[in-house]
């Protein structure tokens, strides 16, 4: 049955489309800044430099325990902070600048150390670039939360941002091919190690341009308003104690821990089963794929965004998210099939079943997020979007990096052995296989129970947002 959602969005409610594109202008910052290394974090270290894939989930699991720190300190310092050009703009701004100059040290690491050596150094420079990030990165996802009070308005704009970040997650779908380039090579054989170099600074430079555009361009629109103005500064501990109350929000986080630790799981095994099992081990061609897979997720990504959009206007945002979920499920299961050396090609089927569902995790998620921040307005009395910004996005690459650090232990415990090449031990890839069908959809289903437990549907929401602006007036 199709809810009430109020699709008529009042002048006062919307937000200009030059305001949606300058904070969409930030998107793919916050894609690059994270994802570039865990996508191409297996084939740098593991493929090329031959380290146990331990060590590569050691690195990723290190960066994300970092933002376990940082990303719930900043979260509060920015709730906390007042400026004459606001909470949030100043930190946007700074942040942007120092995590352009110090991404690309991540990469510059002398390729004569040791494998434990080169770990550590992508480990300290990989924390000093993410506390920069994180000063951009968190009160930029809280900006997000203060456009608009409207239920359907908040969708649109983050329909905007992801069209930006479909286009950034396109670029990263080509790293791997891109690092390999002969422009790259060293004497005469390719390294990712060294395209990522000079691709880090390209990222860099992404960073600092488009970082910034947010701070210069987008008004935080609650922050005029006495409701923030004489709002009181709240402790670290107090300000994590209620945000872990919040019903609503703990649904969400879990369910989107469970979603992406599958989606990871799946990924970063697709890599392995696509490029040693139905591949025979071939680097380039894996790499070919993956751009392949990246014309096709990004397609499908672009096509379900408005789709999705639409459809959450006439049935809700949990329905829509209930139907992306559902549309991964069948990617996954279906790779039994279609992940065959007979046909590589049928590789891409699967991928424009992922492109089609996290067009709508992506979509929905950071608005559903906007309601769960109004639920805890009207039991708390306070806007605290720091704070849900920045245990929702540890949340969120936490899931995934939790989705690689398990593939890497697991994928030994197979057998697989990366100097064997495509010539693995007998039995080594159906028990990779079965870990890629088994392990994603257990994970994908728990995601779905919990959705169905979300109770902020859109009745509720206009519910809450009367009874805020007949608490404290409109914003």
């Amino acid at each position: 049955m199709a809810e009430n959602t109020n699709q008529v969005v009042s002048n006062e409610d919307k937000v200009p489309f030059s305001k949606k594109l300058a904070y969409a202008a930030g998107g793919p910052v916050d894609i690059l800044g994270v994802w570039v290394m865990v996508s191409i974090a297996y084939q740098v270290f593991n493929f090329e430099l031959k380290m146990p894939p331990t060590y590569v989930a050691i690195i990723l699991m290190s960066l994300r325990l970092w933002d376990g720190v940082m990303d719930p300190l900043m979260g509060w310092i920015s709730d906390n902070f007042r400026s004459k050009w606001g909470r949030r703009r100043p930190f946007i701004l700074v942040g942007a600048i120092l995590a352009g100059l110090t991404y690309p040290l991540i990469w510059w690491f002398p390729t004569d150390m040791s494998q434990e050596g080169i770990m550590f150094w992508v480990i300290g420079f990989g924390i000093l670039f993410y506390t920069c990030f994180t000063v951009w990165a968190m009160p930029y996802q809280s900006m997000l939360m203060e456009m608009t009070p409207d239920y359907n308005e908040r969708t649109r704009v983050a329909e905007i941002r992801g069209y930006f970040q479909t286009v950034a997650g396109f670029f990263n779908g080509w790293v791997w091919w891109l690092s390999m380039l002969p422009i790259f090579f060293i004497d005469g054989v390719a390294s990712p190690v060294n395209g990522m170099r000079y691709i880090s600074i390209i990222i860099a430079v992404i960073i600092l341009v488009m970082g910034v555009i947010p701070a210069i361009f987008v008004k935080e629109r609650y922050y005029e308003t006495d409701l923030i103005q004489n709002q009181k500064k709240v402790k670290l501990t107090d300000s994590l104690r209620e945000t872990f109350s919040n019903k609503p929000f703990i649904i969400l986080c879990l369910l989107t821990l469970f979603f992406l630790l599958g989606t990871s799981i799946f990924d970063s095994y697709g890599r392995y089963v696509g490029t040693y099992y139905v591949l025979g081990g071939d680097w380039n061609e894996g790499a070919k794929f993956a751009g392949y897979g990246t014309f096709v997720y990004t397609g499908f990504s672009f096509l379900f965004i408005p789709l999705f959009r639409k459809l959450s206007e006439k049935i809700g945002k949990p329905k829509v998210l209930m139907i992306s979920m559902i549309i991964v499920v069948v990617a996954v299961t279906t790779t039994w099939w279609t992940f065959t050396p007979d046909n590589p090609w049928l590789m891409l089927m699967n991928t424009a079943f992922i492109g089609a569902g996290y067009a709508g995790l992506w979509l929905m998620i950071p608005s559903m997020q906007v309601d769960v921040v109004d639920y805890d307005e009207l039991k708390t009395g306070e806007r605290r979007e720091g704070s849900f910004a920045s245990i929702f996005s540890w949340v969120l690459k936490f899931s995934f990096v939790i989705g690689f650090m398990i593939s890497g232990p697991v994928i030994e415990m197979t057998g697989f052995d990366a100097n064997l090449n495509g010539n693995q031990a007998e039995g080594v890839y159906d028990i990779m296989r079965i870990g890629f069908l088994v392990i994603p959809i257990v994970s994908l289903l728990i995601a779905i129970l919990l959705l169905r437990k979300f109770p902020i549907t859109a009745e509720k929401a206009s519910e809450i947002r009367v009874q805020l602006e007949e608490r404290r007036g409109k914003v």
